[in-house]
């Protein structure tokens, strides 16, 4: 193993106090920010991350440490399992400084990693309670659902919003149904937000590490990120084992195990290549305005108006992203 580029980092005082603040900062951010969590997340392991790599690895693990204490409050189980993350995280980089690994091996180990923690929280979880995780957690999810009509908060929102009862059970139930589905696609939703973290956790590292002479291998351009033509059969078995005819096999009180399982693996594959292709489209209409020229006035119109047709949006980007795989647009040179 090389030390070459470890030892050419310019050390920088790194004030270890400052740096914990940060840390606890984006812990706080991920958990109380809605809808920008993953961004929280995605920041967290940083600090820990330049401590480790400029040599200093006992405040990295103290860093780590004293920012999650927090989560002890919330979750004891959580907490270590935090720690444990932010940890091997910033060896990961740590390696891939030391041996000059592309921005796909990192970003692949980091979300591995992701992955890793959950399964280790799930075992500890199940071991400490002694309780079946999947089934409790899955239980207590559906009494919540099952009781949203007699919630405090809906029944506040309702009086404000002056809908009778009959209209209110209405938009219950709908709601009720909607939200019974999320446990089916959740793994392609946890593959989504690891991968939207491991992303974005390597492009701020990227400009961070920038300041202090870290060499690591910057990612390609947005304009011309790409995929392999052959993904697209990741969305084709997707649509096919949604909309495969049922099979008649019924079992488990009436249940239809074998279409549940299919549809299960149909959904989740159509919303992990789906969302690929989504941030391909996006590459190919940046593309494009790249080459048209487009001032900046245009582009905040456009993004403005997609925003209002949010629906419409997420059907054509990722239709963008698949006639790309043939059309070019962006006039990539493909292998």
């Amino acid at each position: 193993m090389s030390f070459d580029n470890l030892s050419r980092i310019k050390t920088k005082k790194l004030n270890l106090g400052l740096l914990i603040l940060f840390t606890f900062l984006a812990l706080v951010f991920s958990f109380f920010v809605p809808g920008l969590g993953l961004l929280g997340i995605a920041l967290l392991p940083i600090p820990t991350v330049l401590l480790v790599i400029m040599g200093r690895i006992r405040d990295g693990i103290i860093c780590a440490m004293v920012a999650c204490l927090v989560i002890l409050a919330l979750n004891y189980i959580l907490a270590p399992v935090a720690i444990i993350l932010i940890i091997s995280v910033a060896f990961i980089y740590r390696s891939a400084v030391e041996n000059k690994k592309t921005y796909w091996q990192v970003i692949g180990t980091v979300f591995f990693a992701f992955f890793v923690a959950i399964i280790l929280y799930i075992i500890l979880f199940s071991a400490f309670y002694r309780v079946n995780f999947f089934s409790e957690t899955l239980a207590g999810y559906n009494e919540y659902i099952d009781g949203l009509m007699d919630d405090s908060f809906i029944e506040a929102y309702s009086s404000l919003m002056m809908f009778d009862r009959s209209q209110m059970s209405e938009i219950i139930a709908q709601t009720q149904s909607m939200l019974k589905f999320i446990p089916r696609i959740l793994p392609g939703i946890l593959v989504v937000s690891f991968g939207i973290i491991s992303g974005l956790n390597y492009a701020f590292s990227v400009r961070i590490f920038k300041r202090y002479q870290i060499e690591i291998k910057p990612l390609v351009p947005f304009i011309k990120w790409d995929l392999p033509w052959h993904y697209v059969w990741g969305v084709i078995v997707g649509l096919v084992l949604v909309l495969v005819p049922e099979m008649g096999s019924t079992a488990d009180g009436g249940r239809l195990t074998i279409n549940t399982a299919i549809d299960i693996v149909g959904y989740n594959l159509i919303i992990i290549f789906g969302f690929l292709y989504l941030v391909l489209g996006i590459s190919v209409l940046f593309g494009i305005f790249a080459r048209l020229k487009v001032g900046i006035v245009w582009k905040i119109l456009i993004f403005a108006s997609l925003w209002f047709f949010f629906a419409f949006a997420l059907i054509v980007f990722p239709l963008m992203g698949l006639i790309d795989i043939w059309v070019n647009f962006r006039r990539l040179k493909r292998k």
